[in-house]
């Protein structure tokens, strides 16, 4: 009986570790994740910010094409916006992925 009950208690401590090894691996992961998290979230907040000045950009450019009557700088500016609409679908893509 003492024997059976030596058994029980070694399983026990068997079990005891192996959940105690499984939560610290579960908890670094859980850690890692959070890292992982705050990281995207940051990057997120760098592409809206870029996106706002893009618009932004996109904006003065605008204004600038209905002031100028130069067809030269007009097609220039077309050009640009085209790129900057390009840049800005490019981080809408990257932030829905």
């Amino acid at each position: 009986m003492a024997a059976n009950l030596q058994q029980r208690i070694e399983s026990l401590r068997s079990k005891s570790r192996l959940l105690t090894e499984r939560y610290a691996e579960v908890l670094e992961e859980k850690r890692a994740a959070e890292a992982q998290i705050d990281e995207l979230r940051a990057q997120l907040q760098r592409q809206q910010r870029e996106i706002s000045h893009l618009r932004q950009q996109i904006e003065n450019l605008q204004v600038v094409t209905t002031i100028s009557h130069n067809r030269k700088d007009v097609e220039r500016s077309r050009a640009f916006l085209s790129q900057l609409v390009r840049d800005i679908d490019k981080c809408i893509a990257e932030l829905t992925d």
